[in-house]
């Protein structure tokens, strides 16, 4: 765990020593186009069986049973025959993870085993900075450190104008035909702005940008592997409130998380920064929230493939299986929690918030989530190594509302402005301390010093 504290300092110290925690790298899962040269090329007949095995997972696990109304026959049959046609195991792993998009789901994918083994180690290939789409421009949201993006002199709130002398616009225009839409028109905008940036690692980029005084530069930056680990990062803010950051909820996050939160426990209020967390597993998420309650609490519900096809089959409807968190003795910190949010905070990370919310245990701040909400029970590892994860699980919030395809709303909505960026503002951290201000009240009862582990 990292942690940058101190009892005063001025705004722009203070947004300084949050950028160091902020501009940690983290990414939602999405296939880069990265695989190193196999040792020995799979076979056609190998690539053949593969993707019907993959196929006939999909058609036999997918949690909906109407595939979100595509034809998966169709699907099957049309990219059957274009195994025949690639040259080679990176061919062949684009085609199948593209025959899977196919299902617009944010979570069904296929990585080939160079994908798998960076995805297991927190590795990400990167260029190194990350875009969005502000009024009417592509504007640098985040540069991560020691990148050759950074090395470089991109900052966040430069405006993005050309990728090797092409114009962005007209990458974007390209890119809008031919990536398949997903989970949400969010994630879908996401993986068109990355695909301005395709190639391998190792790529060269020249990228034409304009600085906030007007003036333009070009800076030359390769892709590469940059380690994306969720470590939680905390820091005490002048107000005296906690702000705790962590990426993904992993194993070891729980035990970070904890002692963060220990620390912080007569705090007048915590701010827990989701905004870069792409999501984990659910049984982290649970312990993670059980810091927060002090009796056993629904935060989320659940549906499988196989509960949808018994209410099919019977007619009739059942329960939602509960997912809890909390008990009486567990809970840490009982006072004000303010969760940051963007529409990069996906999947665990959104059951996380929306629990948080409609259990009236925290207000959400930023912009609307991805909507990337749905549980893989299980992977499969393929023949060369290549993985498949497949959507098996559909979440629900504690109130009843689903989340795939619709995210989390935010109780105040804060999206940073390019002026914001580039005088480097976080309009969301500032709105956050203002709502503890009015959220806190009497100081939160201490809660009980022993947790039960």
């Amino acid at each position: 765990m990292k942690r940058i504290a101190s009892s005063r300092f001025h705004s722009a110290a203070r947004f300084a020593a949050i950028g160091a925690i902020l501009f940690g790298a983290a990414f939602f899962p999405i296939h880069n186009g990265f695989t190193r040269a196999a040792e020995k090329e799979l076979s056609a007949k190998d690539r053949a069986a593969i993707l019907e095995d993959v196929w006939r997972n999909v058609r036999d696990r997918y949690y909906d049973p109407e595939f979100h109304g595509v034809n998966w026959d169709e699907v099957g049959n049309r990219y059957r025959p274009l195994v025949q046609n690639v040259k080679s195991d990176q061919e062949f792993y684009a085609l199948v993870s593209r025959m899977t998009g196919e299902l617009h789901d944010g979570h069904t994918r296929f990585y080939s085993a160079d994908q798998w083994d960076y995805h297991e180690k927190d590795l990400g290939v990167s260029i190194g900075f990350f875009t969005a789409e502000r009024e009417g421009a592509v504007v640098v949201t985040e540069v991560q450190p020691e990148s050759s993006a950074a090395h470089a002199g991109i900052e966040p709130g430069m405006i993005v104008l050309t990728v090797n002398g092409k114009p962005i616009a007209d990458l974007i225009s390209q890119a809008e035909k031919t990536v398949l839409p997903s989970s949400t028109e969010r994630l879908t905008r996401r993986r068109v702005l990355s695909s301005a940036y395709s190639g391998g690692i190792g790529a060269p980029f020249q990228i034409g940008l304009q600085r906030a005084d007007g003036t333009k530069f070009e800076a030359s930056i390769t892709k590469q592997i940059i380690p994306t680990p969720p470590d939680v990062r905390d820091i005490l803010l002048p107000s005296g409130e906690a702000y705790i950051r962590f990426d993904g909820f992993k194993p070891p996050v729980v035990q970070e998380f904890y002692e963060a939160i220990e620390k912080y426990r007569n705090a007048p209020g915590v701010i827990i920064d989701l905004r870069y967390n792409g999501g984990g597993q659910t049984n982290v998420l649970s312990a993670i929230a059980g810091f927060f309650f002090d009796t056993k609490t629904v935060i989320a519900e659940s549906l499988s493939r196989k509960a949808i096809d018994s209410e099919e089959k019977s007619g009739e409807s059942k329960a939602h299986r509960p997912m809890t968190a909390g008990k009486a003795g567990g809970q840490i910190y009982s006072g004000p929690v303010v969760i940051l949010t963007t529409e990069a905070t996906a999947s665990s990370s959104e059951i996380f918030s929306a629990a948080f919310q409609d259990t009236g245990r925290a207000k959400i701040v930023g912009s609307q989530t991805c909507g990337c909400v749905i549980g893989i029970a299980n992977n499969q590892k393929m023949k060369g190594g290549g993985v498949l994860e497949v959507s098996e699980v559909l979440y629900f919030t504690p109130r009843g509302r689903k989340l795939e395809g619709d995210g989390v709303t935010p109780d105040a909505q804060i999206v940073p402005t390019i002026a914001d960026l580039q005088q480097k503002r976080d309009a969301a951290l500032t709105q956050a301390e203002q709502l503890l201000a009015t959220m806190g009240g009497a100081k939160p009862v201490v809660a009980s010093s022993g947790l039960q582990r």
